[in-house]
């Protein structure tokens, strides 16, 4: 079922235990955040505490983790990364200290293993999921909520084997 970007936020916003994200794109086009990824590729990066539109996600993770909830994902990275994927992991010691739990795994290993990267999408709960379809350059172009137990079944047996094979982002930082 196709869903709207409030009835996303609502679902974001709604979940009681768990919410785990798997990232497949190499780079996204996102708008609002185009500005300061300029402002990175130059050498001059916004520290993402300090943005309008980055600090609310991270003020929601803080408040997730306070309450006992746990938010992760797993990024699928090119080999090697993409620029906007290194703006990312820079980013990550921000995630990291709002609760949020980052880690990552090389695209060749992904696809050894099996893991299907269609689209990115979002499990809540281990019982639902949002679907993320991009256009070709990286805009969003639909989300679709999952909630059939079959189906969402394969999903957790993905994030699993996502978290399995990945590196922590402090792992990757002490590196």
């Amino acid at each position: 079922m196709q869903i709207t970007e409030a009835e996303f936020d609502d679902l974001l916003r709604s979940f009681k235990r768990s919410a785990f994200r798997l990232e497949t794109r190499d780079t996204y086009a996102l708008g609002y955040e185009a500005a300061d990824f300029e402002r990175f590729l130059a050498g001059t990066p916004t520290p993402p505490s300090e943005l309008d539109w980055w600090k609310p996600w991270l003020d929601r993770i803080a408040r997730f983790t306070s309450e006992g909830k746990t938010v992760s994902r797993v990024r699928i990275v090119a080999e090697p990364p993409s620029d906007y994927q290194r703006w990312e992991m820079w980013a990550a010691p921000w995630h990291s200290r709002s609760g949020e739990q980052i880690s990552y795994m090389p695209r060749s290993r992904a696809e050894r293993i099996g893991l299907p990267m269609p689209y990115d999408w979002w499990l809540l709960d281990e019982s639902r999921v949002i679907a993320m379809w991009f256009t070709d350059t990286g805009e969003i172009d639909r989300k679709t909520l999952i909630e059939e137990p079959g189906a969402v079944a394969a999903f957790l047996q993905w994030r699993d084997l996502a978290v399995r094979n990945a590196t922590p982002a402090e792992a990757i930082a002490a590196a």
